[in-house]
């Protein structure tokens, strides 16, 4: 049965160092002393996603329009630097055909009858949702961001469009939920693009977690 999730809020290759080695305990991957958050689906604790390593580095596709290529850079360096032992590496791509997540910016964000949706806005500028469907047990085409105005104050907008795209590429990476912790990048209306610990470890610890759905088929 095929299953629309969404999740949302109100050329150059990032690649970070070598992945744990046996010799490296995995404890020395984690951010200490800290607990983080829930990273699976919200409303299904068993829905587990996270790109594989076979998928590294997992390609990023962001439409040319505004400073969204920009925003969308800054945002996977952000990412994959909340890493210490090298588990995540991104790329942009210029054919959206051959990318494993699109990001986009739409006037409006797009809607389905059929979706499960997580939704907020951040500092009342702009929106952004993450699409994926699944087929069984694996996502059955690309992560989809959108990132959208809904103030008419273009200076409030270009702002706002900092945080939520780094947000969603957050959720396109595979936390599914959000953070309870106003301060973290990932609660529902996030203020500042910067990573809290509780977003670092969370992550970390998501790359580390087995998966209980697979990434889509790669063209």
């Amino acid at each position: 049965m095929n299953r629309t999730a969404w999740l949302g809020i109100a050329g150059a290759a990032l690649v970070v160092g070598a992945a744990c080695h046996d010799s490296v305990g995995v404890g020395a991957c984690f951010e200490p002393n800290v607990s983080g958050y829930q990273y699976s689906l919200a409303s299904d604790t068993g829905f587990v996603f996270r790109w594989p390593g076979a998928y590294m580095p997992v390609r990023v596709y962001a439409e040319p329009v505004g400073e969204l290529q920009a925003n969308t850079v800054a945002a996977m360096q952000l990412w994959a630097n909340a890493f210490r032992c090298g588990e995540l590496s991104l790329v942009t791509v210029t054919d959206s055909t051959q990318a494993d997540i699109i990001v986009r910016n739409p006037l409006t964000l797009p809607l389905a009858a059929t979706a499960v949706v997580m939704a907020a806005d951040s500092v009342g500028a702009c929106r952004g949702v993450t699409q994926f469907d699944t087929a069984s047990t694996a996502l059955s085409g690309p992560m989809r961001a959108f990132v959208a105005p809904v103030s008419a104050d273009p200076v409030a907008v270009a702002g706002c469009y900092h945080f939520v795209t780094a947000h969603e590429l957050g959720h396109a990476l595979g936390l599914l939920s959000h953070s309870p912790d106003t301060g973290d990048l990932m609660f529902p209306l996030p203020r500042h693009r910067v990573l809290t610990a509780n977003d670092r470890v969370t992550i970390q610890m998501l790359y580390h977690a087995t998966p209980t759905i697979g990434p889509p088929p790669r063209q």
